[in-house]
């Protein structure tokens, strides 16, 4: 030990070597701490806005869709032309004629709505028509809410409750026929439509903007002690029954939105996971919307950065000992050079030691600067996410101003298609060959219009995981291409399919609806650009690797006019468009769709012109890559 000048000893230098290590080891552990702590409480912050907002999202959606629901039984109660023939039935004129306009008439409606079946009662509870072989016989439900509807004369859309032929869960929309005469309006039947909720309602819920293994939205309502989950669940085996809960489980969110408790909630799931969550009530009804996410998914990014914390910790602190041993050799050094100024060879052997750890120094900078640059790569991924998030949302916002355009075109499509067909099948007119033409243009031109709100209607929707299935790709594209060739578009044109050999039995992971509809866009729009006597190219290339996944590539080239530079950025833009009678929507479902599907699609002019290529990159099947 030293002495001090008093004469008192002081503590050995090791000892102080490890005081400091050790404050130094404290002080990197409190900031560590503080700054995980720090990000935990932006990350939930964050979600819980994300999960806020959808939740208000899908109940505003909810709210419209029961307000789209009235709106068209408003528009079929007010259809005075039904209710005449209706009337003439009741009264023994051209029975069997307004039978057949009758089934016309409702077939059309489960046509261009949502509906899975329909009956028209008279109001004594007879059946006029059924859509349905096995709704011959009334049920108890139906005669309740046909006496009820012929008692009020209004509207009346039904709960949700279980059908007594399949055993599921359905809603009824109850619209009373009435006839209006010279003195005053009666109800003269009852139509009763079975809402399908698997068609568009349960897709309306289970939609989630944003790429996630464990988000799903409940619709949920109270049934007697209990909380019933109406629709489908993300996590549980198909054609499995809905499951459902005691009330007195208040730690579960879904209880609470069928207790009327709204707000922002963590709790556990039917699953007994962790969630976080927020609940809606949706006005109107005894439905509660629950809004969740595992917390284990909200917090899996933080322990990535705790595992970079912890190591950079290490790093410093190794640094920081190897720092404060270098001081204390050096000091030694220094006093040995005064003792001993004639053993070169221990001085020689110590500055080697001193460049040694130099050396071991600076490789730890290099290693803190490939973890700054790791951070920076994730700080650039994140960005992009919110972009793709931004970009989600923006395509919902489309898919719900879609829905109500939708709506809006679906009513006149309807009564334009009642009235033509009630009008063609007047004797005078039903066999003259003058009036076909007409026929067969009105029909073509609501049939455009129900394509172009169904593409409208894809614009705003994500690909379920469970449509995402292996398939081969080979397979895929010479369908598409037949199909295509059958088209009116392929006329004098041609399609080559190339592969070899070796990629005949490539397997993609993809909805096999999807992505022959974006191959089929890609074939259209090259059609289209291509003139007569030349041949559209089909090549299958070897697969790539994008960002560590391992991904098909398919290649479309045409030999068209090419794209002008300043319109390349757009068009993959929604309704952007310089195509005669086009919509703008078709190269904008390609990269929706493709995105969708975690893939890459892009377009470029060719390097020798004329004409461009599209270029599709879809995921391998992950049994590709065993």
């Amino acid at each position: 030990m030293k002495e001090s000048p008093k004469g008192h000893r002081l503590w050995p230098e090791p000892i102080w070597y490890i005081i400091t290590i050790l404050i130094f080891v404290l002080l990197v552990s409190i900031g560590g701490y503080l700054l995980v702590e720090q990000q935990k409480e932006f990350l939930l912050h964050d979600k819980q806005l994300e999960i806020q907002t959808i939740a208000d999202l899908k109940t505003n959606q909810l709210v419209q869709w029961r307000k789209e629901r009235f709106a068209e039984g408003a528009s079929i109660r007010a259809n005075a032309m039904i209710a005449s023939r209706v009337a003439d039935f009741n009264n023994d004129r051209d029975k069997s004629k307004v039978k057949k306009e009758i089934r016309l008439w409702i077939e059309n409606l489960i046509d261009l709505g949502e509906y899975s079946d329909g009956i028209l009662f008279k109001t004594d509870g007879d059946i006029i028509f059924s859509s349905s072989k096995e709704n011959l016989t009334p049920s108890r439900h139906n005669l309740y809410m046909l006496k009820e509807a012929v008692i009020e004369n209004e509207l009346i859309l039904s709960d949700f409750h279980r059908s007594e032929t399949s055993g599921g869960l359905e809603i009824n929309l109850v619209v009373p026929i009435m006839y209006v005469d010279d003195i005053d309006s009666k109800c003269v039947a009852v139509l009763i439509l079975c809402i399908n909720p698997l068609k568009r309602l349960y897709p309306l819920i289970q939609s989630w903007p944003t790429n996630s293994k464990s988000a799903e939205t409940l619709l949920v309502k109270r049934e007697g002690d209990s909380a019933l989950f109406l629709n489908e669940l993300r996590h549980t085996r198909e054609n499995t029954p809905p499951p459902t809960q005691p009330i007195t489980n208040i730690n579960m969110p879904a209880i609470k939105a069928i207790l009327g408790e709204e707000g922002n909630f963590t709790g556990v799931d039917y699953r007994n996971e962790v969630v976080l969550s927020t609940t809606r009530v949706v006005p109107g009804t005894k439905w509660g919307i629950v809004a969740k996410i595992d917390l284990s998914e909200v917090l899996s990014p933080l322990y990535k950065s705790i595992f970079m914390i912890v190591a950079v910790g290490i790093i410093l602190l190794t640094a920081m000992t190897l720092g404060v041993f270098l001081w204390g050799i050096r000091r030694k050094s220094e006093s040995l050079r005064k003792l001993i100024e004639t053993e070169k060879k221990y001085s020689n052997d110590l500055k080697k030691s001193e460049e040694l750890l130099e050396h071991q120094v600076l490789e730890r900078t290099r290693d803190l600067i490939e973890i700054n640059s790791l951070l920076r790569q994730e700080i650039f991924e994140r960005k992009q996410l919110e972009q793709r998030l931004i970009s989600a949302k923006r395509l919902e916002a489309i898919g719900q101003i879609a829905g109500g355009v939708a709506h809006e075109v679906r009513n006149p499509l309807n009564a334009i298609l009642t009235i033509t067909e009630a009008l063609f099948k007047e004797k005078e007119i039903e066999d003259n060959p003058e009036f076909e033409p007409f026929i067969h243009h009105i029909r073509t031109q609501v049939n455009r219009l129900v394509h172009l709100m169904n593409d409208l209607l894809d614009l705003g929707r994500t690909i379920p995981e469970a449509n995402i299935q292996p398939l081969k790709l080979y397979d895929i594209c010479r369908e598409t291409v037949e199909l295509w060739q059958a088209t009116g578009m392929a006329k004098n044109k041609g399609a080559v399919l190339k592969c070899d050999e070796a990629y005949y039995n490539l397997k993609i992971s993809a909805d096999p609806i999807k992505i022959q509809q974006v191959i089929f866009n890609l074939l259209e729009n090259a059609g289209y650009h291509t003139s007569g006597g030349k041949d559209i190219i089909i090549q299958l290339m070897p697969p790539a690797t994008f960002e560590t996944m391992s991904m098909a590539v398919i290649r479309i080239t045409d030999h068209g006019s090419g794209i002008p530079e300043d319109k390349l950025s757009h068009v993959f833009d929604p309704f952007y468009t310089d195509r005669k009678g086009g919509t703008g929507l078709g190269l904008a479902l390609v990269k929706h769709f493709t995105e969708n599907m975690s893939g890459i699609v892009q377009i470029w002019n060719n390097d020798e012109q004329p004409g461009c290529t599209a270029e599709i990159c879809i995921p391998l099947y992950q049994e590709e890559l065993k």
